[in-house]
């Protein structure tokens, strides 16, 4: 690649921390953000209040850490899936590849995506975290993009924009997606329509 991504830094979290962020993220997908508590998460993860304030402080914090978490871990995959290629076409498949990780894995994702935007809406604390995913899902785009239009492989004239586009299309097939009965059996239908509208929008017939 012809700049790599940024990676994610994140507090490092103890083996215990992270059995807790994995717990909490479940119990997220499961009951959705604004309905858990602090004590309901601990019910979830069998264990007491008071061990999960020692760790995060607060409910608001274990959400933080547990979304950081899960964004350092989709970050990280799709630098593993693209490091090296040179190939703009190539590296853009293995991109979506990489963020189509598989429909139970997407679903929660963005169960627990949305409701955090809502959340963090209505919340200052959550600020920080709300452009955090901003700034590391676009930048996940622009990075291919870019080696696409330097190139001569996608006709983009603004990387910015054209990021935003895209991540406008996975996102949008995917609040689609969340409220199909089916979405275990269309989940390979949804990833193979936003990879040609994505390829639609970069590289225009006939000039790929």
């Amino acid at each position: 690649m012809s700049s790599p991504l940024t990676s994610l830094e994140i507090r490092r979290l103890s083996e215990h921390e992270i059995k807790i962020v994995r717990g909490t993220y479940a119990a997220m997908a499961r009951t959705g953000t604004q309905q858990l508590s602090l004590r309901g998460i601990a019910k979830q993860l069998g264990v007491s209040p008071a061990l999960l304030v020692y760790h995060f402080g607060s409910k608001d914090n274990l959400l933080i850490e547990t979304m950081h978490w899960a964004l350092a871990g989709t970050v990280g995959r799709i630098q593993r899936r693209i490091a090296g290629i040179e190939d703009p076409l190539q590296a853009l498949g293995e991109l979506m590849d990489a963020v189509f990780v598989g429909a139970r894995a997407n679903r929660d994702f963005h169960l627990i995506y949305m409701d955090l935007v809502q959340y963090a809406l209505r919340r200052e604390s959550f600020a920080p975290l709300t452009a955090l995913l901003h700034q590391h899902i676009n930048d996940t785009y622009a990075v291919v993009i870019r080696q696409g239009v330097e190139a001569g492989a996608f006709t983009a004239t603004d990387v910015e924009l054209a990021a935003r586009q895209v991540r406008a299309i996975v996102e949008g097939g995917f609040l689609q997606w969340l409220q199909e009965e089916d979405w275990e059996q269309t989940h390979a239908a949804l990833q193979r329509d936003c990879h040609a509208a994505v390829l639609r929008l970069l590289a225009p017939a006939g000039t790929a």
